[in-house]
């Protein structure tokens, strides 16, 4: 099985010169893939979702992620909210699934677990019917569960890999899989998950984290074992897309960081070679 590496990308990232411009390095120092976060609030929504549509068109592997501020919460959908959450997600899975028959490759889909007020118990059974309900509603995309950073004040679903790799197990549906943010276990103070999780994982986030415990950079401060987390993936079979999931506010005040974001990519692909 294959490992691709891609970029978290965004209108923004191309404000200065063309799309093609912008990735070629990227893309000559290994990556073959990119991502886009949906959100719609965004000032920028209309055209990343064009500038989605136009690298699928291109032949680009495109993965997406699904929304994930509230109201995007799954939080309620065994209950109340059920009605309401599908109409606020329906637009978004409509996309998800126009990408990959752009694209012909069936798109990855990150998705939070459920956060709020309630038990883990509660949240838990909101999060499993969600998902559920997701794969009834999809044809192509393939759902991914994400493990979280801590957040003060919430329960949520995801915190620890053994609660994203028991929902995953428990559906067991051929287009289920664990997203593994590499940065999110180092925020959680989490050293090498378990078994169960590393072989459910079908998508990964990687990035760095600064001296100052903000996370989404480039990898360019030693502060998250990317190459263990990879060659433990890589000993279990893993085979999707690796994405560089960068912060573009927080990556911007880095100094050369084209360069930078090639040479995260370039230290990926040789790693794994």
């Amino acid at each position: 099985m294959s490992i691709e590496f891609g970029f978290s990308h965004h209108p923004k990232w191309e404000a200065s010169e063309s799309g093609e411009a912008f990735l070629a390095p990227l893309m000559a120092a290994g990556g073959t893939a990119l991502e886009f976060t949906l959100y719609p609030p965004d000032e920028d929504y209309a055209a990343l979702l064009a500038l989605a549509e136009r690298c699928a068109c291109a032949g680009r592997h495109c993965s997406l992620h699904a929304p994930y501020k509230d109201p995007w919460n799954s939080a309620g959908f065994a209950g109340p909210r059920r009605a309401e959450l599908q109409a606020l997600f329906t637009p978004a899975l409509e996309f998800a699934e126009r990408i990959s028959e752009l694209g012909g490759f069936d798109a990855p889909l990150v998705i939070h677990g459920a956060h709020g007020e309630s038990s883990l118990d509660q949240l838990s059974e909101d999060t499993r019917e969600f998902l559920g309900w997701v794969l009834e509603r999809t044809r192509r995309i393939r759902p991914m569960l994400e493990n979280l950073p801590p957040k003060p004040g919430y329960l949520r679903v995801g915190e620890t890999p053994e609660q994203v790799a028991d929902l995953v197990n428990a559906i067991s549906h051929p287009r289920l899989g664990a997203c593994w943010d590499f940065g999110h276990s180092v925020l959680q103070g989490q050293g090498m998950p378990s078994e169960a999780f590393v072989r459910a994982v079908r998508h990964v986030h990687v990035h760095d984290i600064n001296p100052e415990g903000e996370d989404h950079f480039p990898l360019v401060f030693g502060r998250v074992p990317w190459r263990d987390d990879l060659a433990a993936l890589k000993a279990a079979g893993f085979g999707g897309l690796v994405i560089l999931e960068i912060n573009g506010y927080r990556a911007s005040k880095l100094s050369g960081l084209n360069g930078l974001l090639a040479d995260s990519f370039a230290a990926m692909t040789e790693a794994i070679a």
